[in-house]
Order: structure tokens, then sequence, then C-alpha cells
């Protein structure tokens, strides 16, 4: 997690240090639908739709305990162990509300959210489905050139509501390619 705020500093600062004028970038604008990666809590394939000049979908299919061997946790009085790699899943939808903080060689938005995540976990006997309601923050860059990019670096807080309640952060930094 402070690799994750670090790079998002990194990327804050690298934008404040240029000082050109520029012309808008094409993400949202011209182009609607990104495609790209993230990596953090959890690591996964990330979509985002524009459906308004300051408002998107954002969707994310990740994968936890990645590489984890023998990863036992207790559940619900139940004990539950994973046994390998990629033994637990994510699906998450968002709607984003965007806005503009900076528009000089590149553009730095601001995002807030609301949403909700489904999670399966590969193997278990209990519980094996949790939902929650989701809601993230966090930081857009855009470019210039190339005007097809976005980098970003986001925190979310779930709130699991099944089959019980507690409250879990998640992180992670992303790119996606505009088509």
């Amino acid at each position: 997690m402070k690799k994750t705020i670090l790079a998002g500093l990194v990327a804050v600062s690298l934008l404040a240090a240029f000082g050109q004028s520029a012309q808008a970038t094409e993400v949202g604008y011209s182009r609607k639908f990104g495609l790209g990666g993230q990596l953090g809590d959890p690591t996964g394939l990330t979509a985002k739709l524009w459906v308004g000049p300051t408002n998107a979908l954002d969707f994310g299919l990740g994968f936890y305990a990645y590489g984890v061997i023998d990863r036992c946790y207790v559940q619900n009085g139940v004990q539950v162990c994973n046994r390998g790699g990629y033994s637990d899943g994510t699906f998450n939808m968002d709607y984003l509300w965007q806005s503009n903080i900076v528009r000089k060689s590149a553009q730095l938005d601001w995002h807030l959210g609301v949403g909700g995540r489904m999670t399966w976990i590969g193997s278990c006997s209990g519980d094996c489905i949790r939902v929650a309601a989701r809601a993230p923050v966090g930081l857009d860059l855009m470019f210039q050139n190339p005007a097809f990019l976005e980098l970003y670096f986001e925190i979310a807080f779930d709130l699991n509501v099944f089959p019980g309640v507690w409250l879990d952060p998640e992180g992670g930094i992303g790119a996606r390619f505009y088509f």
C-alpha cells in the first residue's frame, strides 16, 4: 500500500513539473472505452466506459491469493485453506464522478464512486461468496501524447454485507488503453 501511495505522489509531482499548455486528451472525449490492468489488492483486469462528460462506469475482474501456498484462516468458525495461486476472485462495478484538478501537458483528474463487489473463494467449506458495497476514490492521469493512455491510483473501502458485516480497504495502481 505504501508503494501505491508513493506512485500516486510521484505521478502528481511529475504533472506539476510540466508547465506547457496542452490540448485536451482524447480519454473520455473522443475515446470512451478503456481496457487495461491493475496491480495491487486485487490484481487483475480493469475497464472503464465513459457515459457522460464527468461520469463513467468502472469494472474490475481481479484475483487474490496469487502465488500463496497453504494459506489458511478461519471464516465463520470454519477453517479455510487455499492451496496454490489464483484461488480467490473478485468482480466489481462502480459508478464514478470525475473532476479535473490540473490541465497542462497532461490532465489530472480525481474521482469518487459508489458500487458493488462480489468475491468468490476458490477452496472453502461454508460461505464461498462475499458481497460488498464499494466506495472508491482516486487520481487519474491522462496525456496529450499518447492521447489514448490513462494511468490511475485508487483506494477503495468495501463494506462487506454478506455473509457478515466488516470493512475491507483495498487499493491499486493501473493503466488503461482507450479505443
